[in-house]
């Protein structure tokens, strides 16, 4: 048996990644946003991390290198694994199926060690229905308020339940934004001199430090997007870079992803629109 117990949450993540790693052998996907944990599975089950920002190109040739360099029973780690082109992927499909690849000097299959593979990604829709078919799929689900605030008082024993509530809400749902923020608080909690850190404390640094109202979690720039979104109905991605003044690329990752996780906003194909599901 694995041992998750340092992991807060995901049960159902972790009795379906621990069938997986005691009696299954096709490779695990496991889908979640930025920070909810991947990697932390991946290393609890000793995994090795293949960089996959090393990649380059469309030649399947640069993947294979660290796996014909691992040892049988190994498990390999591909982290962020819709970032490699569809070429790559499609020619792992060979890799997975039959555990072989093609050596051009001497045109023949050879086999390759005989490894187990975890890939992870917060994007879907880059990847081949063929891909995503060979893999088990598991998918982190959202933390509670008080999963996150366990997590964070794990590593902050020092703050207690009214300082970790707005500093929860301010990372909305994200573990590892609550961690940073906490680090960040205690930082704050330092130069302004404070001996301890209550609500008010936290709130207040929040605001100076972030722009972060403590009782809703959202920055300015968040606000303005929901009341935006709420009194249109619906707003595209451009248009919300538009209203921000940034790129579509850093309005979506800096402002409607977090806001989608926290289930402030929900991204349809017509644009984003409101939910109402967090405080």
């Amino acid at each position: 048996m694995v041992d998750f117990s340092h992991i807060v949450g995901q049960e159902q993540a972790k009795l379906a990644i621990q069938d997986w790693y005691t009696s299954e052998q096709q490779p695990l996907l496991i889908y979640g946003s930025s920070g909810f944990g991947k990697t932390l599975f991946a290393e609890s089950l000793g995994a090795r991390t293949i960089d996959t920002t090393q990649f380059r190109g469309d030649r399947i040739n640069s993947i294979l290198k660290p796996i014909k360099e691992s040892e049988d029973g190994e498990i390999l780690f591909f982290d962020e694994i819709h970032s490699l082109p569809g070429k790559v992927l499609e020619g792992l499909y060979k890799v997975i199926d039959k555990g072989t690849f093609y050596d051009t000097e001497l045109g023949i299959d050879l086999p390759l060690p005989k490894v187990k593979y975890i890939f992870a990604t917060n994007i879907l829709n880059p990847l081949p229905e063929a891909f995503k078919n060979r893999c088990k799929f598991v998918e982190l689900q959202n933390y509670s308020e008080s999963e996150l605030m366990e997590i964070v008082h794990k590593v902050n024993p020092m703050l207690n339940e009214n300082a970790l509530k707005p500093i929860v809400r301010a990372s909305k749902g994200v573990p590892r934004t609550a961690l940073s923020l906490a680090k960040s608080m205690k930082a704050g909690a330092i130069t302004e001199k404070y001996d301890s850190l209550d609500e008010a404390k936290v709130n207040s640094l929040l605001e100076s430090r972030f722009a972060i109202n403590g009782d809703t979690g959202l920055s300015e720039k968040e606000f303005t997007i929901i009341q935006r979104v709420i009194q249109r109905g619906r707003l595209s991605t451009t248009a919300v870079a538009n209203i921000l003044g940034a790129t579509v690329q850093d309005a979506k990752l800096l402002y409607i992803e977090p806001l989608r996780a926290s289930n402030w906003l929900a991204v349809s194909s017509q644009g984003v629109i409101p939910r109402y599901e967090s405080p």
